[in-house]
């Protein structure tokens, strides 16, 4: 989980960076609406996306799983201390997310009983609710909350009666709904309520070009100042005094945008460096050895037949075996490995996977381990027993003696 919530705020950062660089303040805003929402979506699943080219490369022999056991060291008094220490983060997180959930829910229900106790006008497209408590117009899908600042029949009222039917037309309080729900869940990640301001400030644009007539931008933008209010508001809707005015009345005045094509689609390259990027961190990871001090030290000790110059093969006709085969290299191992006590101690557990060579002579060399690191001495006792193993039988490959890769997993389980 910490991999995809470091995953999520790089890809919601570089999302949101583009969006601040390049299309912020411009006037396609219906381009914006879209990538707000498909930026938001995109920063929670692309970090679940994942390729892997691994298969393309030869596969290496593989020893069978070996099972280590090793027994719990800790009082019951310590692992019960631990356990809920363990508990302590995600109760946190579950109740500021829960409070923020309870919060939506509250200004819903607050919506909810101005609707039905307000005095009602159904018309074609929308029901007008009045309600003493109104003091400033706002909608909530199809319904608009008409403040006592104006009556609907003046010039003004009609500017802002058709900047509230875009709201209402164009869906804008879903879009509201799903920001708010993101934020209320992911409520770590600032760059969700960074796209959250920004799709109110879109929705708000939207809706100023549809309520200014296209010779009177000038009017609607008196009617602007005068009713921008600054009255305590819900977040969940859509309100015609919502600051910041300056911005909005800049883009009544903007028409055009340059560079506004390359602007749009310079998105896609982006985004697939992005996935690519994001997709491919795991295999990453997977491919990368680990190298401990006492991993160098058994290289030193065992690699002196094996010059770096040596090819190493992947797939051979004849691969290397342990003397006995594989029943006494798993005896070998079940002999000799031992549970480290810091681990133990600390309740760590998990497969470790070692890679090596053997030899044209047999010898064990270039010892590391590969994967993600365990800890608290599991790979380094990996290492060791691996190092301590007898000579192999070599493996042959067109007749001739050489070096073969080799993966042997170590799980280490604790009882």
């Amino acid at each position: 989980m910490i991999a995809y919530f470091i995953k999520m705020l790089v890809c919601s950062g570089v999302l949101y960076g583009y969006y601040a660089l390049v299309l912020k303040n411009n006037p396609f805003h219906r381009w914006n609406r879209g990538y707000l929402l498909l930026a938001t979506l995109t920063s929670i699943l692309l970090p679940l996306l994942q390729f892997s080219f691994v298969s393309a490369a030869p596969p290496s022999y593989t020893a069978p799983l070996i099972t280590v056991y090793g027994y719990m060291t800790n009082t019951v008094q310590q692992a019960g201390g631990a356990g809920i220490a363990s508990w302590i983060p995600p109760g946190i997180y579950s109740l500021i997310t829960l409070l923020l959930i309870i919060n939506m829910l509250r200004n819903w229900l607050l919506i909810k009983r101005l609707t039905r106790q307000g005095q009602q006008t159904s018309y074609d497209r929308y029901m007008l609710i009045r309600h003493p408590q109104v003091k400033s117009t706002f909608s909530f899908f199809g319904n608009i909350f008409w403040g006592e600042e104006l009556t609907p029949d003046s010039e003004e009222g009609k500017q802002v009666l058709r900047h509230e039917l875009e709201h209402i037309q164009g869906r804008h309080t879903a879009d509201k709904l799903f920001l708010q729900f993101v934020c209320a869940v992911l409520w770590f990640n600032p760059f969700f309520h960074l796209f959250k301001r920004e799709l109110a400030m879109v929705h708000e644009f939207l809706a100023d070009k549809a309520a200014a007539s296209d010779n009177a931008p000038d009017d609607y933008a008196r009617t602007l100042l005068q009713m921008t209010l600054q009255t305590k508001r819900m977040f969940l809707v859509n309100s015609f005094a919502q600051a910041p005015v300056k911005r909005r009345i800049l883009m009544l005045f903007t028409h055009k945008a340059n560079y506004a094509l390359m602007k749009k689609i310079i998105i896609f390259p982006v985004l697939v460096l992005l996935g690519f990027v994001i997709g491919c961190q795991q295999d990453l990871d997977l491919q990368s050895p680990v190298k401990s001090s006492a991993a160098l030290l058994n290289v030193s000790q065992s690699s002196a037949t094996t010059t770096s110059s040596e090819e190493v093969f992947k797939v051979v006709d004849n691969p290397p075996k342990f003397p006995g085969g594989e029943k006494a290299l798993v005896r070998f191992l079940s002999r000799n490995i031992r549970y480290p006590k810091t681990a133990q101690a600390n309740n760590t557990t998990g497969t470790v996977f070692v890679k090596f060579v053997v030899n044209p002579e047999g010898k064990i060399s270039q010892i590391t381990t590969v994967g993600k690191v365990i800890g608290n001495g599991l790979e380094d006792e990996s290492m060791r027993v691996v190092a301590a193993m007898p000579n192999w039988i070599p493996g042959k490959h067109e007749g001739r003696k050489v070096s073969v890769e080799f993966h042997l997993p170590i799980r280490y389980v604790l009882q």
